[in-house]
């Protein structure tokens, strides 16, 4: 039973070494971003990465969304900070996290996008954002977008990432068989010696 217990511990601490690594999908969107100087979402990457998770979707849909929309803000009023153009750009958002949040919820729930998120083709999810042509355009800002990010190259991060799993794991794995041969080892020495009394009855 206590084996089992230091397994499942060493287990969770593996898990949470793994889930707190570094998420390349943070550095392509950086290193992209990194081509649009002065970008007020290079400090955003991890809340779009965020609302992507929260709400299953692509994690660079927001900025091929920003870059057709506003050309990654350059093209909207700072006041707004409405990157995405929604409600044809007439609205504003109190911060571009509520715009970045507010996109991710309204293509991941409501009944427009149903078909796009079914199918997940891109021309399903224009036709309806866009919603009047010419649509063609948008596509393409939309895919060089996109396929950027997909081609960053984080090779280098990888490598990176890859020994410090390894090395985290051999340290682990050495701390786990440490702590077993350190439960399984039986030391006498540590309790106090039994007295011995002895008993005649015959002279008592």
């Amino acid at each position: 039973m206590l084996k089992k217990l230091i397994l499942t511990a060493f287990i969770i601490f593996v898990s949470f070494n793994l889930a707190s690594a570094k998420d390349l999908r943070a550095v392509r969107l950086a290193k992209f971003l990194d081509s649009y100087p002065a970008n007020p979402l290079r400090a955003h990457v991890h809340e779009i990465l965020y609302c992507a998770d929260q709400f299953g979707l692509d994690y660079r849909l927001y900025l091929a969304l920003a870059c057709a929309e506003s050309g990654m803000g350059r093209f909207c009023p700072k006041y707004s900070r409405n990157f995405t153009g929604i409600c044809n750009g007439a609205t504003g958002f109190r911060s571009i996290f509520a715009n970045i949040q507010y996109t991710h919820k309204l293509i991941a729930t409501e009944k427009w996008y149903r078909r796009y998120r079914a199918t997940r083709r891109l021309e399903d999810l224009v036709y309806v954002y866009k919603h009047v042509p010419p649509f063609e355009p948008y596509l393409r800002t939309m895919r060089y977008v996109l396929n950027g990010i997909a081609s960053v190259d984080i090779a280098e991060e990888e490598i990176v990432q890859e020994a410090e799993m390894k090395q985290a794991l051999q340290k682990n794995r050495t701390d786990q068989k440490k702590l077993l041969m350190a439960w399984n080892e039986v030391r006498y020495d540590r309790y106090p010696r039994r007295m011995t009394i002895s008993c005649d009855p015959l002279n008592d």
